[in-house]
């Protein structure tokens, strides 16, 4: 029975090796013809200078808006295939000074208001600081980013208990239909339609996939007035998740 699990273990790591190896090789192999594309494009909206019309410019424009969105789709796809193979350093994270940051490098505008909180017996944790940096930095960024209100006000609130953080990231913003709650977390899936909103719609899937990998927890519920409300339980000791 043992000699059996260990080589349903064995081939399921070959498995998962040769699917992570496949993902890199053709990420990197497809991107060489992506970008040759959109270089051949530029070049001919400039052979072609002022004699183009203004229906021809748009298609460029268009072809290289998604070649952009493929190689974008791309780049997520490998990142989604190596979270548990890069940036995997542990360190000591101040919660204020994390959340201070990815709210810094945030694309937005003054029309956002942020509110955090926190109630923290310490503020600062060992952890793997840039796998939390991510999941946090994603959540913000939706949040502001499918925001449909003239005044966006998103919500950071930061707790503990005995096992870990717990870390709410919410806003009142539309929230998410029903109907779609169960996809939220799928690769490349969006709630809006990529041509209304540029998004690959890999953030909550990464995020989902690093908590996982941590041994924590994600989950979403609707806001008491819509809005959207994202909950991270992330443990105070890592137990590492293949």
């Amino acid at each position: 029975m043992e000699e059996s699990a260990k080589s349903c273990q064995e081939e399921l790591s070959a498995l998962k090796k040769e699917y992570e190896d496949f993902v890199y090789i053709v990420s990197h192999d497809i991107k060489t013809p992506m970008r040759a594309i959109s270089n051949i494009t530029t070049w001919i909206e400039d052979d072609l200078g002022p004699d183009a019309g203004e229906d021809i410019l748009n298609n460029f424009t268009l072809l290289k808006n998604r070649v952009g969105r493929l190689e974008n789709m791309l780049n997520a796809l490998l990142e989604l295939s190596r979270v548990n193979r890069t940036e995997m350093e542990l360190y000591e994270v101040n919660f204020p000074k994390m959340v201070e940051e990815c709210i810094a490098s945030l694309d937005h505008g003054v029309n956002v208001k942020f509110h955090v909180n926190y109630n923290l017996s310490n503020e600062n944790c060992i952890t793997l600081g840039k796998k939390l940096n991510k999941v946090v930095f994603n959540l913000l960024d939706n949040a502001v980013r499918f925001h449909n209100k003239e005044i966006k006000n998103v919500f950071v609130d930061v707790s503990e208990n005995e096992s870990d953080y717990e870390i709410k990231i919410s806003d009142d913003g539309p929230g998410i239909a029903e109907e779609m709650r169960n996809k939220i977390f799928a690769i490349f899936y969006t709630v809006n339609s990529k041509d209304v909103l540029d998004s690959t719609g890999a953030g909550l899937t990464i995020s989902s996939k690093i908590v996982e990998m941590v041994g924590g927890k994600i989950h979403y519920t609707p806001g008491i007035n819509n809005g959207s409300i994202f909950q991270i339980n992330w443990p105070k000791i890592i137990s590492l998740k293949n």
